[in-house]
């Protein structure tokens, strides 16, 4: 939710030593992370490493709703047998389905849409970075615009948004309960359909909005 990649490697020694499992969600990762899209597993170089993952049918995959989990033989079979989701009439359509095997296979073929969503995200993280903004530091595509510096950090991440949108960028503003107390934030997401120019549209909307409320000088 942060950006943060966890250190899988680490994870999964430690999982070897004591005869663990490892269960990874990798929603914010499918589809962009990793040298073909495969996800933190293979950003992380742990492909074939964990025994379960589960990740979303959404987000970089094209925003369809649903998901998919991955195992052994025997964690699928379990899952067939008492998976509610499989089980009742709440399961995929076979669109969707159909969809998202169609994606997969548009990463295998080509990179050059990760490639871009990458170049996009370092291009947007610098330029916030330049302005004076604190970004929790990182690659990936989430970046927080955190106000953890300010006692009113809520207030703040919510007059933000509001500004932003007024000047045409939505971004949500993320505060307590849904954060820690002093851990407010805007969430931006960067996409591979953002144009360099939309970009520097967002930077210098938030550098305007910035200064006017103090946040950068």
């Amino acid at each position: 939710m942060d950006g943060n990649i966890a250190n899988l490697r680490g994870i999964v020694d430690l999982a070897k030593k004591y005869q663990a499992l490892v269960m990874v969600d990798d929603s914010h990762a499918t589809g962009f992370l990793g040298k073909t899209g495969r996800g933190s597993l293979e950003y992380c170089n742990v492909l074939g490493e964990i025994d379960i993952v589960t990740s979303t049918l959404g987000k970089a995959m094209g925003g369809a709703s649903g998901g998919f989990t991955t195992g052994r033989q025997e964690i699928v079979d379990m899952l067939r047998q008492r998976s509610r989701p499989y089980l009742f009439s709440n399961t995929l359509a076979p669109a969707l389905v159909s969809a998202a095997i169609r994606a997969f296979q548009l990463l295998d073929k080509s990179d050059d849409l990760r490639q871009k969503l990458m170049e996009n995200t370092r291009f947007f993280r610098q330029k916030m970075i330049d302005l004076g903004f604190d970004i929790i530091q990182g690659s990936h595509p989430i970046v927080p615009v955190m106000f953890r510096k300010f006692d009113n950090d809520a207030l703040l991440a919510q007059q933000v948004s509001k500004d932003l949108y007024e000047m045409g960028i939505y971004v949500i503003g993320f505060f307590y309960p849904v954060v820690p107390r002093g851990q407010a934030r805007i969430r931006v997401q960067v996409s591979a359909a953002h144009t360099r120019e939309q970009l520097q549209k967002a930077i210098d909307a938030f550098k305007t909005v910035g200064k006017k409320l103090g946040v950068i000088q």
